[in-house]
């Protein structure tokens, strides 16, 4: 089989980028921290294929990518104990999206915590990793 992938598209190449930091992925889904979190755990889901909107990508393929997201947003209540957890998926810039590579977007939200999107600092970025992907039971 061979997978579309679209030429400059980042998330088509999030496994050849470093500084990513990857939680989980198999033979169709990715998984991995924001580098611009609204919060601590902030985490993208996403197919390893390139389909723009969810409107374009097969059933099969969605029902696995809501699958993990699922896992993925348990796996962020485990092991970061916020106080709730948003999933967000855009379509087309009119509706905020800005990677047209179809993505779930797993936001913790901590009671009294406040914070605007910033730079995920490295040494977070690798603890977050290692806690999300021990809870998937992904070797990063």
């Amino acid at each position: 089989m061979v997978m579309r992938k679209l030429e400059g598209c980042v998330f088509c190449s999030v496994e050849n980028l470093e500084g990513e930091y990857i939680v989980y992925h198999d033979e169709d889904v990715i998984a991995f921290l924001d580098i611009y979190p609204v919060s601590r755990g902030h985490t993208l889901v996403a197919p390893r294929e390139h389909y723009e909107t969810i409107f374009e990508v097969p059933d099969d393929v969605l029902c696995k990518l809501i699958v993990v997201t699922k896992r993925v947003a348990n796996a962020v209540r485990r092991a970061l104990k916020p106080d709730g957890v948003r999933i967000v998926q855009n379509n087309g810039r009119a509706a905020g999206q800005v990677i047209f590579h179809l993505h779930f977007h797993v936001i913790p939200f901590y009671e009294g915590v406040h914070r605007g999107r910033r730079r995920l600092e490295e040494r977070e970025g690798l603890e977050l990793q290692r806690l999300l992907s021990e809870d998937l039971g992904y070797e990063a």
